[in-house]
């Protein structure tokens, strides 16, 4: 039996184990503690102009130095804050999500926001003339994405909607025959044959207006549109098409 005034005298060795032990159970809950007001403040920033500027200069800055990952990290703050001052319907958070999906676009990461891509086409159609520079880029950047999905009936349609905005311009006629033979590839991975050869006929028309008459510069167009004839079995207009440019080829 040992008395009460009997002490037991714990090694030097346990006592440093049992101190060690506090110390990282307190340094555990401190971290632990850091982390929880880090996510608190992070969803409560009191978002102004002024520092939605700050992200945004930081965001240009980064992509004029091709710094794509820090553009994408300034640019997420900047729509972050533009989205709590204005809403999403508003022109500048359309147009800085605009600016963010190009940046997630140089950095080849244009699939991981499909959402994000949609969005900007389907506000900026909504918000914006065809022709205003979100409204084109918004058009592009979900059209890309379009055809790395292989989803070339929507890319058509898309391709459409540019030709719809052009002028009467020379300069935007070198767009259309740009657009045109965009549409001739579409179609044809589509297996659209008839609006293919609507296509052809406009695009060697407009090539002959704008590049030449020769029979050289609209000749890559003229195959095409001959094996369009061959494919939809359309014999007649086929040797009809031979006998104007004086080809000798069969279907």
């Amino acid at each position: 039996m040992m008395s009460k005034n009997t002490t037991i005298d714990i090694p030097k060795g346990c006592k440093r184990v049992k101190r060690r032990l506090l110390y990282l159970s307190f340094l555990m809950l401190f971290s632990l503690s850091l982390e929880n007001v880090d996510q608190v403040f992070a969803g409560q920033i009191t978002w102004t102009e002024k520092k939605v500027g700050k992200a945004a200069i930081k965001a240009d800055k980064a992509a004029m130095g091709q710094k794509w990952l820090q553009a994408i990290k300034y640019g997420e703050q900047m729509l972050s804050g533009t989205e709590a001052l204005y809403g999403q319907h508003n022109i500048n958070y359309i147009s800085r999500l605009k600016t963010l999906n190009r940046y997630y676009d140089k950095a080849g990461r244009l699939g991981e926001i499909s959402d994000r891509v949609k969005k900007a086409y389907i506000l900026s159609k909504k918000h914006f003339k065809p022709d205003h520079d979100t409204a084109v880029l918004s058009r592009l950047l979900y059209y890309k994405y379009l055809i790395s999905q292989k989803n070339y009936h929507r890319s058509a349609q898309i391709v459409l909607e540019n030709i719809s905005g052009l002028s009467n311009s020379k300069k935007d006629d070198y767009k259309k025959l740009h657009y045109l033979t965009q549409l001739h590839g579409l179609y044809g991975l589509t297996d659209q044959l008839e609006a293919q050869e609507k296509i052809l006929i406009k695009l060697l028309a407009l090539n002959k207006r704008l590049v030449g008459i020769d029979k050289e510069d609209n000749l890559e167009i003229i195959m095409n549109l001959a094996k369009n004839y061959c494919l939809q079995k359309k014999n007649a207009k086929f040797d009809q098409l031979m006998q104007t440019y004086d080809l000798n080829f069969e279907c």
